[in-house]
């Protein structure tokens, strides 16, 4: 047998700009309030619950907190050449952007304020990509406080709008350190 718990909505969500590069072209910088809705599944601990619920949301608040405000930075986007400074993020895309937005040499600049980034090590600042991040570091979490021995996945969804949720599983009997390479 299985059960699942689920947190969502409430003060569960983070605020963010991001932008994404997909078909050759990439978005104007723009921001999301971003929802998070986190289900854990497994087996019933001698208590008789899943996972206690304030553990969960606030392992889930602070990870959001972490994100709250901030630009996501993609570190590993081949279409963005990203230089480290001191003090700041120098990000740098050579190409077309979406909804007719131009710049005059076709090339769009940004420096932000390190303090004003959250790097994160994915291709794409995705829903997709958030969502899988989250569910890794909640794992992480979860590991440390010694309370993911009886859980079996992990599902993430990080929604962008009312209308937009995109969901991440993690499968911890699969991948039990949440490394998604396949195992040895």
């Amino acid at each position: 047998m299985s059960w699942k718990v689920l947190i969502e909505r409430g003060n569960l969500g983070f605020s963010a700009a991001h932008f994404i590069t997909f078909e050759g072209q990439c978005e104007p910088l723009h921001g999301h309030n971003y929802g998070v809705r986190v289900e854990v599944e497994g087996e019933l601990t001698p208590d008789s619950y899943v996972l206690d619920f304030v553990v969960l949301k606030n392992i889930v608040r602070a990870l959001c907190k972490e994100w709250d405000h901030r630009f996501l930075l993609p570190l590993n986007n081949p279409h963005l050449r990203l230089t480290e400074h001191e003090d700041a993020w120098e990000v740098v895309y050579n190409g077309p952007l979406t909804h007719g937005a131009a710049t005059t040499d076709g090339v769009t600049r940004y420096l932000l304020p390190k303090a004003a980034v959250v790097s994160l090590p994915i291709d794409n600042a995705t829903a997709e990509r958030l969502a899988q991040q989250l569910a890794r570091r909640i794992a992480d979490r979860l590991r440390e406080a010694n309370k993911l021995e009886q859980l079996d996945r992990i599902q993430v969804g990080v929604e962008e709008t009312e209308m937009q949720v995109a969901f991440f599983t993690l499968d911890l009997r699969t991948h039990p350190s949440g490394d998604l390479s396949p195992p040895v």
